[in-house]
């Protein structure tokens, strides 16, 4: 499969490398960053490994991925952001992490939004989800902004979630309403 490289005004968002797990490590063990997945507890080495692993298979099988995020500037790796899977849930699910350095700025809005045109426009899913604790605010604000609706409060390993969600049609009517561009 040719290589997807997906670019933004500030961001590379592009495949993952085994190797990457390595400059991924920082950001999967800062426990601010992992304060709204795991209550702040940092993924062991093999989980990180396990995580690069997936999104090397995803992207072989599918074609698409929770894209490795490359801020343009300083060529360093911010985070990710696109789509995955999310534990047992049936839709595909789009998510992002970013290192804290890196918060604050827009970016994961930024990637959300070429991945979303991404999933729906070359890989033409019919829908997608995100799910988030509720106190996070900050993830479901970027959810709404790139127009995802909420659709359900659910419970998972006993903790307390949101989704959104937004499908095919939803996401060309933004489009149109937008212009054409979102």
């Amino acid at each position: 499969m040719v290589g997807v490289i997906l670019e933004t005004e500030r961001l590379v968002m592009g495949q993952w490398q085994d190797s990457d797990w390595i400059e991924f490590r920082p950001i999967a063990t800062d426990p601010e960053v992992m304060r709204y997945i795991t209550g702040g507890i940092p993924w062991s080495d093999e989980m990180i490994r396990s995580f690069v692993d997936r999104q090397v298979k995803l992207y072989g099988e599918r074609g698409f991925c929770r894209w490795k995020l490359t801020e343009k500037m300083s060529r360093k790796m911010a985070g990710f952001c696109g789509v995955g899977t999310f534990r047992d849930q049936p839709d595909f699910e789009i998510g992002w992490w970013l290192a804290r350095e890196y918060w604050g700025r827009g970016l994961a809005t930024e990637a959300a939004k070429a991945a979303l045109h991404d999933i729906f426009e070359r890989v033409m899913l019919e829908r997608v989800i995100s799910i988030a604790r509720p106190s996070n605010v900050a993830s479901t604000r970027i959810m709404e902004k790139i127009g995802l609706e909420f659709e359900r409060e659910f419970q998972n390993e006993g903790v307390h979630l949101v989704q959104y969600k937004m499908d095919r049609a939803a996401y060309t009517a933004r489009l149109s309403a937008a212009g054409g561009s979102d």
